[in-house]
């Protein structure tokens, strides 16, 4: 590896750092307490493992041709809130009032913090397709940014009236399990995995 490319790889991965510190201004929004809140890079990985187990079953019902592209769908996963890095968390509900004012900063901030790097071209096209939820991967990408943000929300008392939030954005990823996994979450069908420790 070169080391100008070395350099410029390490500064990305050095400027990502701060996204572990960076809570989710949603949720701040929401009247949550910072320990409350999750931050950007925890909120980015959690999305990046639903969106591979679910990405994986998914496949096994879809025809050859038809199936979710794992690898795209995962990196999507990973990259969709990096611009946050850059210009900051600004929460769902300030998004929509804003009537996608903050895109065209968010995809600054990305261009600014991934120029240069030998992937840039590959990080901004999956943004970009992400935010604009054609495809079956940026879809699944969205059920699992919204599943991962129910988890966060769901048992928190400043959350309650939000939760309602969850039940209405099925409409936009059409993917039938979205609001199946949505209704077991908010009916508490399902908990954490806790059997080991009654061992």
């Amino acid at each position: 590896m070169k080391k100008i490319v070395l350099k410029k790889i390490l500064k990305v991965f050095l400027t990502l750092q701060w996204a572990k510190e960076l809570p989710r201004q949603g949720f701040i929004a929401l009247g949550f307490k910072r320990n409350e809140a999750d931050s950007v890079a925890a909120h980015s990985w959690t999305t990046a493992i639903l969106t591979y187990f679910l990405a994986t079953e998914m496949n096994k019902g879809l025809p050859a041709g038809r199936q979710v592209d794992l690898d795209k769908a995962i990196k999507m996963a990973l990259f969709h809130d990096m611009a946050e890095t850059i210009v900051g968390d600004v929460g769902t509900f300030v998004k929509g009032m804003a009537k996608g004012a903050f895109a065209p900063i968010e995809e600054e901030g990305l261009k600014w913090l991934v120029g240069g790097l030998p992937t840039e071209k590959e990080i901004v096209s999956l943004v970009s397709e992400y935010s604009q939820r054609k495809t079956l991967e940026a879809r699944l990408v969205k059920v699992a940014d919204n599943l991962d943000a129910l988890a966060q929300a769901k048992g928190v008392p400043a959350a309650k009236d939000a939760l309602k939030y969850f039940k209405e954005v099925y409409h936009i990823t059409k993917i039938p399990f979205h609001k199946t996994a949505v209704e077991m979450i908010l009916k508490d069908e399902i908990e954490p995995e806790r059997s080991w420790q009654k061992k």
